[in-house]
């Protein structure tokens, strides 16, 4: 029986027998934690890594790199920003324009860091910024402290994007047909090409335009060429998202969660916990951090297909396959409406909506009661969110709902149009135009047939790409223009109540231009300022004769990176009219037969970021798989098909197929398959090669483009390895990650065990400082951010997947995510999540086995690595009971090439082979804050000092800071009755505290059912 087999049948019940332990010969009990099927049936390949210090191959001190790749490039592979040809390192221009200190900028002063509000977009998103820079150049991101919203969180992909100024393969000068061009050459090529075609029509696609002056340099553009057309479109958004904002409200809308006051939280298939909305995650975690017993916390369902972090961290999780997430929607608005008196909105007919569980859906009659009990109760406390793949008829069900229950905790915001990917296939199939302009899109790679492309570019007199990173559009393209990275641009952006300000950070490296200039340029005929005519739209229509001189206004502007800018407008109406044909489109919905999700990727989103080698390393936060994507299927569908983890599968929808490994998925609901879009790129060096593209599979359809129905599986033969982050570091039998319900918390706080240890270490003291953490369980949704803040802000290596699948991945933190049972489902699963990083405990394992001590306590508590005394004994990491320290099997650093090392946070010292490392609460951090206090004459303050992880959580379940103090945040929270240590039991004495999770379940167990001081391994 393969492992996958094993698991299957031990999830349905069918296997009573579950083994033995090899080790100690007495019946195995399955864990109620853990973290991989294997390891929860303890296979012999489970049972095999647990006793192993490493993965197979990782002490292999050969190490030769895979066959076809030479040295060089594996090792350029193995950097950040990866195998990148060495002769762009050549080119002068990429030399002497970076920061040149014979105009060294004013405030630049040598050892000293300066900060710049600017802004990042992603699709209709914007995120608010804060840009460190060290010498003149960007080295870390965080979000704006100031800006309401963002409160100082950011998205993993704004801090990651970091490294896309820095790529090699950046577009340094403009080319036609390969050939370099200069500035001016390209701008007349640009124009005469559009000036031919103009006659007979010119599209121009592009990305949201979430900029107010962006879409002015549009207009401008459609006045000097009228036969303009032009479709902006996002190929991750979810069409069916626009299809159903449409129906609802009758115009193109954005449904945004406002989570301070949600009661109640219900997700039909929304992964809205997946870091892509910092704002959300933060007010949801908010009603999650209860100190002591007796307080309220909110409760959120979560009904979905897939597993997602949303769905991991859901106090009631239900599976359901997407095509049924309508027909519950409706069902509930029926039972609202009918048992508990919720009035329909004015025109709405649920007539052919039969109350009650629908056919199909395992939900219990009592659950159900009691999600209508919660969603009546909590009134406009509530929110109900659709997810963006989702049919569009499951979004206007969840619009429905929100608007029955006079929700305050959504908000619906008008926008701008975006295009379905099926008007953009109509537009370039059409052959009505002459030129196309493609800037912030690669339809080549993200329409389902790109074909489609393919054939309108060669049709086209004239086809211009403008980007940064040449990608499969621009290979069809007449003539590339590179564009400025954001960090290098001006721009502004509405989000809401605001007008962000983008400032540029570096001057262009290259002496790119900006998107928006070359268009400009474009419309104008000639030479145009960018920056010029946004100030003037900003004196004409925002600043529009304000008290205060428009310089000071503008200056005060770029301070803050954002006004406030409220333009009172009324939230469009629900038009109960549009439900009658959402109903039907839901009853017509197929009912059996393997249904495909596609989701955005996690980590590279539709792709644009495939070129990052931090994003392709950061493990998925549910699979923890790099570098690739995988068809997730459930442990029954997986056990039918005689398939498991790495096994090669053959999926066919619509006529088409691809091939690809297989994850089997705990959570994953039973006939739902998935997979991450983004990957499968053909240009790019890091991206190349990673995954398969799967927007070969999305539907035609818009109001169902990322759902496919009647999907066939087979077995193709062949096996691969996957590279992933959690199957191996297992630390078995302990109470490592505690959970509690909230019924039992005053229970599992009074009984909570205290291990009171005699030890043969002195007592250290430390007088001045004792720096400590407090990492809150409940709070934190295992998002990453924290992962690639460290990465990015301690010059952490990518190595390759090749050694992520050795187990030699080099991130300083991880987010152990550990599995629950569901006792009422056998396939449903919760989850924990718990990052793990150094515990600087006092009483360090690590430190008196290392033979020149490299590895030593600090007078402030904190346990230090002294790299160049380092020999690479590797004492320390069989010794640590965390397995949180790092070792360099191989040089990852040493191949860089120009400008990739600029990236480099020249406070942290960048590690040869060789040497361990390891967290180090961000001790450059830690001593910039002692020095500035003492540079003022005062104490260091509560709060003043944070490492990177702890700024970049969006749910802020990380707290650092001085345990000396009584009065600290820190020492309160250390204290609370949630607190544990891990692995106290050994007498480290950790300084990182935990606390414990806290769950909120609709029908809470009885005590004594398995939900509190139960241990996790």
């Amino acid at each position: 029986m393969t492992p996958t087999e094993h698991a299957a049948a031990h999830v349905h019940g069918h296997d009573h027998d579950h083994g033995h332990d090899h080790d100690h010969g007495h019946a195995h009990e399955a864990p109620r934690f853990w973290r991989t099927l294997e390891e929860r049936a303890e296979t012999p390949e489970a049972r095999q890594a647990a006793d192993d210090e490493f993965l197979p191959g990782a002490m292999d001190p050969s190490d030769p790199p895979p066959a076809g790749v030479s040295r060089r490039n594996f090792f350029q592979l193995a950097a950040a920003g990866a195998a990148l040809a060495a002769t762009t390192a050549c080119e002068p221009k990429g030399k002497g324009t970076i920061v040149p200190y014979t105009k060294k900028p004013v405030e630049v002063v040598p050892g000293v860091a300066n900060y710049y509000a600017s802004a990042f977009q992603e699709g209709r998103r914007v995120y608010p910024v804060l840009v460190k820079t060290r010498e003149g150049r960007p080295i870390h991101l965080a979000g704006n402290d100031e800006h309401p919203a963002a409160k100082g969180k950011t998205s993993p992909r704004a801090i990651a994007d970091l490294l896309r100024l820095y790529d090699p393969d950046r577009l340094r000068e403009p080319r036609a047909k390969g050939r370099p061009l200069s500035g001016p050459d390209a701008a007349a090529k640009l124009r005469e090409g559009v000036q031919a075609a103009a006659g007979k029509g010119v599209l121009l696609l592009t990305g949201a335009l979430a900029s107010p002056s962006r879409r002015a340099v549009v207009q401008e553009l459609k006045k000097a060429f009228p036969n303009l057309e032009h479709l902006a479109w996002e190929p991750a958004a979810g069409d069916a998202q626009v299809v159903a904002a449409l129906a609802s409200y009758g115009q193109p809308a954005e449904v945004r969660p406002k989570l301070d006051e949600a009661q109640v939280v219900l997700s039909l298939g929304s992964d809205f916990l997946n870091g892509d909305d910092p704002e959300a995650t933060r007010a949801f975690a908010a009603r999650r951090r209860l100190m002591e017993p007796g307080g309220e916390m909110n409760r959120l369902w979560v009904l979905e297909g897939p597993m997602t972090l949303t769905g991991g961290n859901a106090d009631e999780r239900v599976p359901v396959r997407p095509s049924r997430l309508a027909a519950v929607g409706f069902a509930l608005a029926k039972d609202l409406s009918a048992k508990h008196g919720v009035a329909l909105p004015a025109g709405t007919d649920l007539s052919g909506v039969q109350g009650g569980v629908p056919a199909g859906v395992g939900i219990s009659a009592a659950l159900w009661d009691r999600l209508l009990h919660d969603l009546k109760a909590a009134g406009k406390h509530a929110a109900v969110l659709g997810g963006p793949q989702m049919p569009a008829e499951a979004q206007q069900a969840a619009h429905l709902l929100n608007a029955m229950l006079g929700s305050a905790a959504v908000e619906v915001r008008p926008s701008e149009p975006l295009a379905t990917a099926k008007e953009v296939e109509a537009a370039l199939a059409s052959g009505r135009f002459g030129a196309i302009l493609v800037w912030g899109a690669n339809p080549a790679f993200a329409l389902p047939r790109p074909e489609a492309w393919k054939e309108a570019a060669g049709k086209a007199a004239f086809v211009a790409w403008i980007g940064v990173l040449e990608d499969e559009t621009a290979a069809a393209a007449h003539l590339c223009l590179p564009e400025s990275h954001w960090l290098e641009s001006w721009n502004d952006f509405e989000d809401g109540g605001t007008l962000c300000l983008q400032q540029p950070a570096i001057g262009s490296l290259y002496g790119t231009l900006q998107g928006e200039e070359i268009l400009l340029q474009l419309a104008k005929g000639g030479p145009a300022d960018y920056l010029a005519f946004l100030k003037e739209r900003w004196g004409r229509e925002v600043h529009a004769g304000g008290l205060v001189p428009f310089g000071r206004f503008f200056e005060s502007a770029l301070h803050d990176g954002f006004i406030a800018a409220p333009r009172p407008t009324a939230a469009p109406a629900f038009k109960g009219a549009s439900v009658a044909a959402a109903v039907a489109a839901a009853k017509a919905a197929p009912a059996d037969g393997l249904e495909l999700v596609l989701l955005p990727g996690t980590q590279v989103h539709d792709g644009r970021y495939a070129n990052n080698g931090w994003l392709q390393e950061c493990p998925d936060p549910v699979n923890k798989l790099t570098w690739t994507n995988a068809l997730a299927l459930s442990a029954s569908d997986a056990g039918k098909l005689g398939l498991r983890d790495g096994d090669l599968a053959k999926v066919e929808a619509g006529g088409r197929s691809l091939e690809l490994p297989v994850i089997v998925q705990p959570g994953q609901t039973a006939g739902v398959a998935s997979m991450a879009l983004g990957y499968g790129r053909e240009t790019g060096t890091t991206a190349k090669g990673h995954g398969v593209n799967a927007f070969t599979l999305a539907d035609a359809e818009p109001a169902r483009a990322h759902l496919r129905a009647g999907v066939k599986v087979s077995a193709a033969g062949g096996h691969v390895t996957l590279p992933r982050t959690q199957g191996h570091h297992r630390m078995e039998g302990r109470d490592l990650v505690r959970s509690w319900v909230l019924g039992d918390f005053a229970h599992e706080a009074e009984h909570k065990h205290v291990h009171d240890l005699s030890t043969l270490y002195p007592e250290v003291q430390y007088p001045e400082h004792k720096w400590g953490m407090v990492i809150d369980l409940s709070a934190c949704v295992g998002c990453s951010g924290c992962v690639m803040a460290c990465q990015s802000e301690n010059n952490i290596p990518v190595v390759g997947p090749e050694q992520v699948a050795k187990g030699r991945e080099m991130h300083w933190i991880r987010v152990d995510r550990y599995y629950e049972d569901d006792a009422a489902n056998p396939e449903n699963v919760h989850a924990v999540h718990q990052p793990m990083l150094c515990q600087h405990c006092d009483n360090a394992p690590c430190e008196n086995v290392c033979p020149v001590n490299a590895t030593n306590h600090s007078p402030d508590g904190l346990n230090q690595m002294a790299y160049n005394r380092c020999v690479g004994t590797r004492y320390c990491a069989n010794n640590c009971p965390y397995k949180v320290r790092r070792f360099n099997f191989l040089e990852y650093t040493a191949d860089k090439v120009e400008p990739e090392s600029l990236v480099y946070n020249p406070e942290v010292t960048v590690r040869p082979r060789g040497v361990m490392e390891k967290c180090t609460f961000c001790v450059q951090r830690i001593q910039d804050g002692k020095v500035r206090a003492k540079t003022e004459g005062r104490d260091v303050r509560d709060g003043e000092i944070a490492p990177a992880c702890a700024v970049a959580c969006p749910a802020e379940a990380i707290v650092f800071g001085d345990m000396n103090d009584k009065h600290s945040q820190v020492y309160k929270l250390a204290q609370a009755s949630r607190g544990y240590k891990v692995l106290e039991e050994l007498g480290a004495r950790p300084a990182v505290t935990y606390l414990a999770d806290l769950r909120n379940p609709a029908a809470e167990p009885a005590k004594g059912q398995g939900h509190g001081g139960h241990h996790a391994g």
